[in-house]
C-alpha cells in the first residue's frame, strides 16, 4: 500500500463546551525554571508564601452570563461571536478553535500510520508472548537496535498527543524521518510474530514445523533473520530493514500478509494438502522403496507430477505496472478464492481501521482538554503571581499589566507547556501543586468522559456531549477531514476514508496473499501452480511427514491430533515444535536429529534477453537439504521438473521431462556446476553437503518420471553427467538413451551407468567405435534390433535440430506396459513378452489457447481442426507421463512466446503467433560457454518457452477392448512415405499390423532462403544473415561454427555437409506441384503448365520465414515465386512407385513424376488410382513394335500396320502383374492410328504420325479392361514446295536508260508461300549508242528449282550515256613515297570509251599491332568520275606483331601449405601489354641447414626456381628460411591409475629418449596444477591424492637441454582415481581385564594409527582413546557394571597431518572387571 500523510481533520468544539470546567488557579513557588523565564516577559509580582496551596473554590477571570454585568454581556457577546468564528474558520481547514471563555484548543489530528499497522496495533493487544522461544528473543533484540520510517522511540510519553507523532514519508516528496520502535511497536511486531507461530503451531498438521533456513536468514548480525522468509517472498532483505528502507506499515503489513496467508490458505486449501499427504504417502508405500533415498524420490516425483511451476509468478514479479508486466493474457481472470480473499481480509480491516481512527480521535480531544486545562491553570497562577495582592485591591491598569504578563509567559512557554503539561507544572511549581493539578484534570477529563461538557450552551443550554459521544459524531460526520490525494485540500471524511484504506489494504495484501501461497505448499497442493519456494516448501512439509518418528511427538497418534485451546478452538498437540527440532541453547545446531531444510542461491550471470544484456542478471532459487544416515545432500524438486523451463528457457514445462541430476547432490558439486553465474548459496549445510555418493547413482541418470513395479524401477536413461560436463572435457562419450530398470535393494550407491537392466537401447552399435548406432529391445532375454523403432529414432534425431528441448520420455500404467515417446509416435512395451507395439501417431495436431492465462506457452491444449486456433502436421512429441487413467502427452511446437511481438513488453501481441524457424542446437545465452561454442551471432532467443500442444488421452479407453476402426490416410512429407492404416477414431489407438506405407513417396527438403534478424549484435548493432529453411518439415541450418572443443563438435561435419546441400537445393528454386495436371490414361505421363510450391503456400503467415509483413528483399522474392505459370504446358514422363491392397480386393497405385522441366523447374507430381477389386496393374509392359512398322526403300519407319496380322502386329512380352504375379495370357492387342494427336506436315515443317497400341484383357466379370498402352510417333517430313511452273518479273529501271528485274513463284500447295529471285538483266542495242538515240531490248533471266524462266521488253531511248567503270591501281607513288593511285574508267556499253584520273589519298586509319595480332594502316583514295561521282577506294598494308616482352619475373611472398611446406609463384608480366601475365610452374628445392631435437629448434631453408616463358632459367633472389619446431616427445601409453592407502600410483610405458616425467593434474574440484616429477622410473605415487573425491591426472615425458631447461613431450588422455581409506579393522574383539576393557584387532594396512569411539554406560557416543603403537587398547575407564560398545577407526594422515579416517567396523562390547 502507498504511504501517504494521513492527517485527520481536528474535532471543531463547540465555544461553551469549557465554560463550567475551568480549574482553579494554583498558587506554589516557582522553581528555577520560571524564574529564569523573567527573560520572557514573565514577571512575578508578589513572592508567594510556601504553604500556598490551591484554592478550592478559586474561579478563573471569566464571569457567567447570568452575572455578567452589561459591559461584561458586551464582553461575552464579542466572546461567543469570536467563538462562532473560530468554529467556522476550524470548518474551513483551520487547526485551531476558540471556545467560551477565551480557550483555545488545539484540533486534534491522527496518526494512521498506515492500514496495516493501525490493524496490526488493535490484533495484537491481548497476545501472550513466549518469551523463551529463542526466536522471540533474538526478533526482540534485534526490533530494539534498528531506525525505521514510522518508528515512535522516545514518544511512548506523548502517546496522546497526537499532533507529535511522526507521519509517514509522502512517496512524491520521499521525505521521511528514521526512528527506533517504541516498546509498544516491538511488542506489536512480536506479537504479530508470536501470533504468527501459534497459528503455525496450531495447524502443523497442515503447515508442518517452519525450516532452519529461515530461523537463520542472511547472516549472524541479528535475529531479523528469523523474519526472513517473509521478506524473502516480499522482494526484501534483512538489510532493507535493518537500514531503514522498510517501513513499519512495511512490516507488520508482512507479517500480516503472512498470517492471513496460512489462515486463508488452511481455510481453502488444507484439505486439499492433507489429501496431497495422503496420496504421496501412499505412493511411498506402494513404490516398494527400501532405503531414504528412494522414497524421497518417490516424493520428489510425486510433486513434479501435481504440480506446475508459475512461469508468469516469477516474470511478473515486483513489476509496478501492468505496461511493466511481460506475460499477460487477452480474456484475464482472477484466481480462485481471489474474491473470498479480498471480502476476508476487508472484513479484518474495515473494524480495526476504524477502531485505529476511533481511538486516536478520542485520545486526541482528551489531550486537546487536558492540555487547555493546563494552560489555564497556569495562565492564571501567573496572573495571580504577577498582580500580587487579591484582585479586589488591584486597579485595572495593575489587573491589565498582570495579565499581559501571564499571556506573554504562556505564549513563551505554550510549546513546553503542551508537551508534557504535567512534567512542565512538576518542574516550576514543584510536585505538591502538579499533583493537585493533575487531580484536578484527571477530574476534569473523567467528567467530561463521563457527563460530557455542554456544547452549545446558547442555543441548546445544558445540552453536553461526552467525549465518547463527540468522538462518534466525528467518525460520521460528512465533512471533508483527509487529503487522500495529496492536493493540499482536505476532500475525505472519516466515514469515507475508512472503507477506502480498507479496500486499499485489502487489495494489496490479496496480491500479497495469492503471490504468498506460490511459495507454499498450498500453491502447489491446492492451487496446482508455485514457483521454486513452493516446490521446496511442499517438499519440506512431505518429508517431515515421511519422517513422523523425528516431526511428531508420539508417531502413534498421528498427523491430525488435536486438543482444544482456552478460546474453544482446535490446536495441533503432537508435533515438536522448531525450538526442540533445531535448537541447542538457544542456537541453531544443524546436528539435531531434523531431516529436511531449505538451501538458496542467488544467481547472478551475464546473460541476454532478446538481444539486450542482462549484465548481473540476479535471481534467487530455492532448494531443499536433506539427510540422510547422518550426511546431508541437496534435492531440487523444482529443477527436477522443470529445468528445461527456467534455465534452458527454450520449451515450457514438459510434463515426464525429468532431470534427476538435482536429487541428491552436492555443495561442491553446486559450487563447480554454477561456478561465475552465482553471488552466494545460502545454506546451513555448506561444509557438511559434500557426498557425492548419489550423484552418479541409478537416480541420477532418471530422464523421466520414475515408475514402479514388481520391486522395480523403471525409467528413461540418459548418461548425461551434468556435473561433469561443466569441465568440458575432449573425452566426454556420446549421450546414450535407454529405458531401464533397477532392482530395488538397500543398496543405492551402485554406478548409475551400469547398475540397471537395460529394455531398449535407442543408441545400441555393433562395436563400441561405430558412429552408426541402432536401437535393440529386450525380447526372451537378448537384445534384438527393432528396425521400426531404429527408424523413428532416426526421424527423432533429426527433429532434435528442428525444436528445442524435445526428449524421449517414459512411463508406465497399470497394465504393465511402457509407453514412450519417439519422434511423433507412442510406443509400447510389454516387458513381459518384450513385444513392441506404435499405438497413437500425432499427425496433424489442433490446439486451442486458453486466452485467461497469462503465461501463453502453457496454454494450449488439443481440440478438433473446426475449433482450432492452430493446426500443425507431424510435429515430436516432446514428452509423456502418466497421470492417474491420464496420459498427458506434449506435441511440441515452435510456437514462441516473442512470436508476433515486437519486444518483450509489446501489449499489442499476446505472442504465440506463428512458428519459429532456424533453430541452432550449438547456441547458448550464457556469456560463459560462448566463448567454448565459438562465435555463434544466430541464438535462439526466439525459441524462448516453446509452447506445446497438450493432449490428454484416456488410458482406459486407449488400453480397452472396444474399438471403432477405421481405415485414414497419412500423406507423405519429408523422408517419410504416405500411408495408410486402422485407427480408432474415438481414441486414435493403431490397430496393429494396418500399416502400408506408399513406398517411394516420401519428399525432399526443399530448402528457400531465409534472411533472418538475430538478437545477438556487433558493435551494437543485430546481426543478420541468410539460413535456409524447408518449410514443409521445418528442417533448418544456419551456417555451423567451429567450438574450441572437439565435444562440441560432434555434429559439426554432418551439419556442414547440411548447409552445402541446403545451399545447392534453395539454388534449385521450389519443388513446384501442378494445379491443372492432366494425365494418360495409363498415368505414364503428366501434362500442365500452372503451378504452386504448395510446402510454401500452406505456411504463409505461420513460419518466421514466410510472413506477409516481411520486406525483405529476400524474403519477398520467395513468397512472389511460389506460384508459377510455364510458357507452354508440358509432358513429362511418370512411374508407379507403390502398390496398396491386393489384386482381389482392390489396389490403390501411387504414380510420381518429379525432375526438372528443360526450362529447370523442380516438380513433383504424384496421383493416386484405386483399381476395382479383381483388377491387376501392370507396369513396364515391353511393346515389340518392329514386326509391324512400314519403311521406305532406304529402312525408314514411315508408319506402322494398324490391322494386326500375323508377322505384322505389335506384340508384348509377359503381362505379368505387379501386385499379385499372376500373368494374363488372353490378353489382345490393336494399334490405333491417333488422328487427334497425329500432326500432318506442311511444305515446311515436319509432321508426325502418332499409333497407339492398346493391351486389353477381360475382367471376372467379362468386361473388356484396358492392361496398357504404349504409343509410337513417326515423322513425316515436310513436305517441300510445289512451285507452279509460271514465273511474275517486276522491272525497276535505272539510271542511264538501264534496267534491274525480279521473279516471283508461288507454291502451288499454299499461296501464301512465295519466292522471289533476282533475274540477270542482258541489254540489245538497236541503234542506240553511249552517244545516239535509238532502241533497246532488255531480256531478264532467271533459273529457278532447275528450270529456265525469261522476259523480254524493247524500249525507244535516245543517247545511251556512259555508264563508268573504275579500275584503281595503287603501285604509283609521289617523290615522298606516298600512295598516289591512279584510277582508270572504262564505258561499260563501249570499252573504247576510255578515261583516267588522279585520286587524292587521305591519311591512314591506324591499328596498333600486339604481340600476338599484327596491326594495320588502311588508306582511302577518293576521285571523280567523268560523269562528276565521286567514288572511294581503300588499301590496306599489314603491321608485324610485335611479339612478348616479358623480362625478369615478380616473385610472391612464401607462403605455408597446408602439409607444412613453403612456396612462392613467379609471375611474368609482359612489358608490350601487362595484361599478358604467365605463372609458370616453380621448381621449390629445400635444404636442411639445421636438424630439430627435442630441446632445440631446426632451420630449413628453401630455394626457387621457374622457366620464363622464353625458355630462361630464373632463379628467386629471396631464399625462405625456415624455423623448425623442436620435436615434442611421445605422449606416454599404457597410463594407469591403483589406489592404496592415502595414495594413488601412476604406472606408464616408458618413452624413447625420456629423461624423465613430470605429473599434472587436478585433485578433487581444486585447480590444474603441477603434482611431481620422477627421472628413475615410469610411475610416480601422488601421496597427496584426495579420498573424497577423484583425482584426475596427465603425464608428460621430458628432456633437457644443456642449460638444464626441461622441454615437455606430448599428453595423451587423463586417468583419475582416489586414494583408499584405510579398510575397516578385522577381527576387532574386546576382552575383560582388570580395571578396564581391552580391545584387540587386526592390522589395517596402511594404518598409522586407530582412533577409538564409544558409548560407556550412561554417556553419549564419543571419543576413548587413540593408539599409534599396535593394534591394542585399554579403556581403563570403561565401567564395570553395564556394558561399554567400541569402535574402532583405523586412519592415515594426508600431506597437511589431518587425519583421513578410514573404514568402519562391527562394534564390540564389554564390561571391565
Amino acid at each position: 500500500m502507498k504511504k501517504k500523510k494521513t492527517q485527520l481533520l481536528g474535532i471543531v468544539l463547540s465555544a461553551a463546551m469549557l465554560a463550567t470546567s475551568v480549574p482553579a488557579p494554583v498558587y506554589a513557588e516557582p522553581t528555577d525554571n520560571v524564574a529564569e523565564e523573567e527573560n520572557n516577559g514573565a514577571v512575578v509580582a508578589q513572592e508567594p508564601t510556601e504553604d500556598a496551596a490551591v484554592a478550592d473554590d478559586a474561579t478563573d477571570d471569566s464571569t457567567a452570563a447570568d452575572d455578567a454585568t452589561p459591559e461584561e454581556a458586551d464582553k461575552q457577546d464579542t466572546a461567543d461571536e469570536g467563538a462562532d468564528a473560530d468554529a467556522q474558520a476550524a470548518e474551513e481547514g483551520e487547526n485551531e478553535v476558540k471556545v467560551d471563555g477565551g480557550y483555545t484548543i488545539s484540533i486534534p489530528t491522527i496518526n494512521f500510520q498506515g492500514a496495516n499497522a493501525a490493524v496490526a496495533e488493535q490484533l495484537t493487544k491481548d497476545v501472550e508472548i513466549d518469551e523463551s522461544d529463542p526466536a522471540i528473543q533474538s526478533l526482540r533484540e534485534a526490533l530494539e537496535n534498528i531506525e525505521i520510517v514510522g518508528g515512535e522511540e522516545g514518544m511512548e510519553d506523548e502517546a496522546s498527543n497526537v499532533s507529535a507523532i511522526a507521519e509517514y514519508a509522502d512517496e512524491e516528496t520521499g521525505t521521511t524521518e528514521k526512528k527506533g520502535l517504541s516498546e509498544e511497536q516491538i511488542n506489536t511486531v512480536v506479537g504479530m510474530y508470536q501470533n504468527y507461530l501459534n497459528q503455525w503451531s496450531a495447524n502443523a498438521n497442515i503447515l508442518g514445523v517452519q525450516n532452519p533456513f529461515f530461523l537463520d536468514f542472511n547472516d549472524d548480525k541479528d535475529g531479523l533473520g528469523i523474519l526472513g522468509e517473509m521478506l524473502a517472498l516480499d522482494g526484501a532483505t534483512v538489510d532493507q530493514v535493518r537500514n531503514g528502507e522498510y517501513s513499519y506499515d512495511d512490516l507488520t503489513g508482512m507479517i500480516f500478509t503472512f498470517t492471513y496467508g496460512d489462515k486463508l490458505g488452511i481455510k481453502y486449501y488444507g484439505k486439499d494438502v492433507l489429501n496431497a499427504r495422503k496420496d504421496a504417502l501412499a505412493a511411498v508405500d506402494a513404490s516398494g522403496a527400501q532405503t531414504k533415498a528412494q522414497k524421497l524420490l518417490v516424493l520428489n516425483d510425486w510433486l513434479a507430477h501435481e504440480n506446475t511451476f508459475d512461469m508468469s509468478y516469477i516474470m511478473n514479479s515486483g513489476k509496478e505496472t501492468e505496461a511493466d508486466k511481460p506475460m499477460i493474457a487477452k480474456d484475464p481472470k482472477p484466481q480462485e478464492h481471489e474474491k473470498d480473499v479480498n471480502t476476508e481480509i476487508y472484513n479484518a480491516y474495515e473494524p480495526q481501521i476504524k477502531q485505529n481512527f476511533h481511538d486516536q480521535i478520542y485520545a486526541g480531544i482528551k489531550d486537546n482538554l487536558r492540555v487547555q486545562f493546563y494552560e489555564k491553570a497556569i495562565q492564571n497562577v501567573v496572573y495571580k503571581q504577577a498582580l500580587g495582592k487579591d484582585e479586589s485591591e488591584a486597579t485595572d491598569e495593575e489587573k491589565q499589566a498582570a495579565q499581559k504578563q501571564a499571556e506573554d509567559y504562556l505564549t513563551a512557554n505554550k510549546e513546553k507547556i503542551d508537551a508534557d503539561p504535567d512534567g512542565y507544572a512538576r518542574s516550576n511549581f514543584g510536585d505538591d501543586a502538579a499533583n493537585q493539578l493533575k487531580e484536578q484534570a484527571d477530574a476534569f477529563i473523567k467528567d467530561a468522559e463521563e457527563n460530557g461538557v455542554e456544547v452549545d450552551p446558547v442555543n441548546a443550554p445544558g445540552y453536553k456531549m461526552t467525549v465518547e459521544q463527540l468522538t462518534q459524531q466525528q467518525l460520521e460526520s460528512d465533512d471533508p477531514a483527509l487529503d487522500l490525494n495529496n492536493d493540499g485540500e482536505k476532500d475525505t471524511s472519516f466515514k469515507d476514508a475508512i472503507p477506502i484504506y480498507a479496500q486499499q489494504a485489502a487489495d494489496g495484501m490479496t496480491t500479497g496473499v495469492i503471490n504468498y501461497w506460490e511459495g507454499t505448499q498450498f500453491g502447489a497442493f491446492g492451487m496446482g501452480t508455485s514457483v521454486c519456494l513452493g516446490y521446496s516448501k511442499a517438499y519440506t512439509y512431505l518429508v517431515q511427514c515421511l519422517d513422523k518418528d523425528i516431526y511428531l511427538i508420539n508417531p502413534e497418534k498421528g498427523y491430525d491430533s488435536k486438543k482444544t485451546a482456552d478460546d474453544g478452538t482446535e490446536e495441533c498437540d503432537n508435533w515438536k515444535t522448531a525450538k526442540e527440532l533445531y535448537y541447542t541453547d538457544g542456537k541453531l545446531d544443524i546436528k539435531k536429529n531434523y531431516t529436511v531444510d531449505l538451501v538458496r542461491i542467488s544467481f547472478q550471470s551475464d546473460v541476454t534477453m532478446y538481444g539486450e544484456e542482462q549484465e548481473g542478471f540476479a535471481s534467487d532459487h530455492y532448494w531443499n537439504a536433506v539427510q540422510i544416515d547422518g550426511k546431508w545432500y541437496y534435492i531440487d524438486p523444482c529443477y527436477t521438473d522443470v529445468y528445461t523451463e527456467v534455465m534452458s528457457r527454450d520449451r515450457v514445462e514438459t510434463d515426464g521431462d525429468m532431470n534427476h541430476a538435482f536429487f541428491l547432490f552436492s555443495e561442491t558439486s553446486t559450487e563447480s556446476l554454477y561456478n561465475g553465474n552465482y553471488s552466494a548459496i545460502r545454506s546451513l549445510y555448506k561444509d557438511v553437503a559434500t557426498d557425492k555418493t548419489y550423484e552418479t547413482a541409478w537416480m541420477a541418470r532418471a530422464a523421466s518420471n520414475v515408475y514402479y513395479a514388481d520391486g522395480y524401477a523403471y525409467y528413461m536413461y540418459d548418461s548425461t553427467d551434468l556435473f561433469s560436463r561443466t569441465s568440458m572435457s575432449q573425452n566426454q562419450k556420446s549421450t546414450e538413451y535407454k529405458i531401464v530398470r533397477h532392482k530395488l535393494t538397500s543398496d543405492d550407491t551402485q554406478n548409475g551407468d551400469s547398475d540397471y537392466e537395460t529394455l531398449i537401447n535407442f543408441t545400441d552399435k555393433e562395436n563400441s567405435d561405430d558412429k552408426d548406432t541402432f536401437v535393440s529391445v529386450l525380447k526372451d532375454g537378448k537384445m534384438e534390433k527393432n528396425d521400426q523403432l531404429t527408424k523413428l529414432y532416426a526421424q527423432f534425431v533429426d527433429e532434435q535440430s528442428i525444436y528445442p528441448s524435445i526428449g524421449l520420455t517414459a512411463a508406465m500404467y497399470t497394465d504393465g506396459k511402457i509407453y514412450f515417446n519417439v519422434s511423433n509416435d507412442i510406443v509400447s512395451y510389454n516387458p513381459a513378452d518384450g513385444s513392441v507395439a506404435v499405438v497413437k501417431e500425432y499427425n496433424t495436431v489442433s490446439a486451442v489457447r486458453d486466452t485467461t492465462k497469462l503465461f501463453g506457452g502453457m496454454a494450449f491444449t488439443t481440440t478438433s481442426e473446426d475449433k482450432a486456433d492452430f493446426t500443425v502436421t507431424n510435429h515430436p512429441i516432446a514428452g509423456l507421463t502418466v497421470k492417474g487413467d491420464k496420459l498427458i502427452v506434449s506435441i511440441g511446437t515452435n510456437f514462441a512466446f516473442i512470436s508476433g511481438k515486437s519486444k518483450l513488453l509489446d501489449h499489442t501481441s499476446y505472442g504465440y503467433e506463428f512458428e519459429e524457424t532456424d533453430y541452432n542446437p550449438t547456441y547458448t545465452n550464457y556469456k560463459k560457454y560462448q566463448e567454448m561454442m565459438g562465435k555463434q551471432n544466430n541464438d535462439n532467443d526466439e525459441f524462448m518457452w516453446s509452447a506445446n500442444f497438450v493432449d490428454n488421452v484416456d488410458l482406459k479407453t486407449l488400453t480397452g477392448t472396444s474399438h471403432n476402426y477405421e481405415t485414414v490416410s497419412v500423406p507423405a512429407t519429408c523422408g517419410r512415405d504416405a500411408f495408410t492404416e486402422e485407427r480408432c477414431s474415438d481414441c486414435g489407438l493403431i490397430k496393429d499390423g494396418t500399416r502400408v506405407e506408399k513406398e517411394n513417396t516420401e519428399h525432399e527438403h526443399h530448402y528457400i532462403k531465409f534472411h533472418e534478424v538475430y538478437y545477438t549484435k556487433t558493435d551494437g548493432v543485430k546481426n543478420e544473415a541468410d539460413n535456409y529453411v524447408c518449410p514443409e518439415c521445418g528442417a533448418c541450418i544456419t551456417e555451423p561454427v567451429k567450438s574450441k572443443y572437439e565435444q562440441a563438435n560432434s555434429t559439426y561435419e554432418k551439419r556442414k555437409a547440411i548447409w552445402d546441400a541446403a545451399i545447392k537445393n534453395e539454388a534449385e528454386g521450389h519443388t513446384y506441384v501442378p494445379t491443372d495436371a492432366k494425365w494418360s490414361d495409363d498415368y505414364s505421363t503428366v501434362t500442365f503448365q500452372n503451378l504452386t510450391c504448395e510446402s510454401c503456400a500452406d505456411k504463409i503467415d505461420k513460419l518466421d520465414c514466410l510472413l506477409s509483413s516481411d520486406d525483405n528483399a529476400t524474403n519477398k522474392a520467395n513468397r512472389d515465386s511460389i506460384n508459377k505459370t510455364l510458357d507452354k504446358a508440358v509432358t513429362e514422363d511418370a512411374k508407379l512407385v507403390s502398390s496398396i491392397g491386393t489384386c482381389d480386393k482392390g489396389v490403390t497405385n501411387v504414380y510420381k513424376a518429379a525432375g526438372t522441366t528443360e526450362d529447370g523447374v523442380k516438380y513433383l507430381v504424384s496421383k493416386e488410382v484405386s483399381n476395382e477389386a479383381g483388377q491387376h496393374t501392370y507396369e513396364k509392359v515391353e511393346f515389340n513394335w518392329d514386326a509391324a512398322a512400314i519403311k521406305d526403300k532406304d529402312g525408314n519407319i514411315t508408319g506402322y500396320e494398324t490391322e494386326q496380322k500375323e508377322g505384322s502386329a505389335v506384340t508384348v512380352g509377359e503381362l505379368k502383374c505387379t501386385v499379385c504375379g499372376e500373368v494374363e495370357k488372353d490378353a489382345t492387342v490393336s494399334v490405333a492410328k491417333d488422328t487427334e494427336k497425329s500432326v500432318a506436315p506442311t511444305c515446311t515443317e515436319a509432321g508426325k504420325d502418332v499409333y497407339v497400341a492398346t493391351v486389353t484383357a477381360k475382367d471376372k466379370d467379362d468386361k473388356e479392361v484396358t492392361i496398357a498402352e504404349d504409343t509410337k510417333e513417326v515423322e513425316v517430313k515436310a513436305l517441300g514446295h510445289d512451285w507452279k511452273d509460271e514465273a511474275k518479273f517486276n522491272w525497276t529501271k535505272g539510271d542511264n536508260n538501264t534496267y534491274t528485274a525480279t521473279a516471283t513463284f508461288t507454291c502451288d500447295r499454299d499461296n501464301s508461300h512465295t519466292e522471289t529471285v533476282d533475274a540477270t538483266v542482258t541489254e540489245k542495242s538497236d541503234g542506240a549508242t553511249c552517244t545516239e538515240a535509238g532502241k533497246i531490248t532488255y531480256t531478264a533471266k532467271v533459273t529457278f528449282n532447275g528450270k529456265d524462266y525469261e522476259e523480254s521488253k524493247t524500249e525507244d531511248v535516245a543517247a545511251l550515256g556512259h555508264v563508268w567503270e573504275a579500275t584503281w591501281n595503287w603501285d604509283k607513288k609521289d617523290a615522298d613515297g606516298n600512295y598516289a593511285p591512279v584510277v582508270t574508267f572504262t564505258c561499260s556499253r563501249d570499252a573504247s570509251h576510255v578515261e583516267t584520273a588522279d585520286a587524292k589519298v587521305s591519311d591512314p586509319v591506324v591499328t596498333d599491332p600486339t604481340c600476338e595480332t599484327a596491326g594495320k594502316k588502311v588508306y582511302t583514295a577518293t576521285a571523280t568520275d567523268p560523269n562528276g561521282n565521286e567514288i572511294t577506294d581503300t588499301h590496306e598494308d599489314v603491321i608485324d606483331a610485335l611479339g612478348h616482352n616479358y623480362g625478369e619475373p615478380v616473385w610472391s611472398d612464401w607462403t605455408q601449405a597446408e602439409d607444412g611446406t613453403w612456396t612462392t609463384t613467379a609471375t611474368f608480366t609482359c612489358a608490350n601489354d601487362a595484361t599478358h601475365v604467365q605463372t609458370p610452374e616453380v621448381k621449390i628445392d629445400s635444404e636442411t641447414v639445421e636438424k630439430a631435437t627435442y630441446t632445440k629448434e631446426g632451420k630449413v631453408v628453401y630455394t626457387a626456381s621457374v622457366t620464363s616463358p622464353d625458355g630462361k632459367k630464373v632463379v628467386n633472389p629471396t631464399p625462405k628460411e625456415v624455423v623448425v619446431e623442436k620435436e615434442r616427445l611421445a605422449a606416454v601409453e599404457n597410463l594407469k591409475a591403483s589406489s592404496t592407502v592415502g595414495k594413488v600410483k601412476l604406472t606408464w610405458d616408458k618413452v624413447e629418449d625420456a629423461e624423465g616425467y613430470l605429473i599434472y593434474g587436478i585433485r578433487g574440484d581444486g585447480k590444474y596444477g603441477y603434482i611431481g616429477m620422477t627421472t628413475t622410473q615410469s610411475a610416480y605415487i601422488d601421496k597427496k591424492a584426495l579420498t573424497s573425491d577423484y583425482n584426475y591426472y596427465w603425464v608428460f615425458a621430458y628432456c633437457k637441454d644443456d642449460a638444464g631447461k626441461m622441454y615437455p613431450g606430448l599428453t595423451a588422455h587423463y586417468v583419475y582415481g582416489k586414494a583408499q581409506k584405510c579398510a575397516a579393522v578385522t577381527n576387532l574383539k574386546a576382552s575383560s581385564v582388570k580395571g578396564g576393557v581391552k580391545l584387540t584387532w587386526t592390522m589395517s594396512a596402511g594404518a598409522e594409527g586407530y582412533l577409538v569411539y564409544g558409548i560407556r554406560a550412561g554417556e553419549k557416543y564419543g571419543y576413548i582413546g587413540m593408539t599409534t603403537k599396535g593394534t591394542t587398547f585399554t579403556d581403563k575407564k570403561a565401567s564395570s557394571e553395564d556394558w561399554n560398545f567400541y569402535w574402532v577407526f583405523p586412519y592415515h594422515k594426508d600431506s597437511e597431518g589431518k587425519m583421513v579416517v578410514g573404514g568402519t567396523p562391527q562394534y564390540v562390547y564389554g564390561k571391565a572387571k
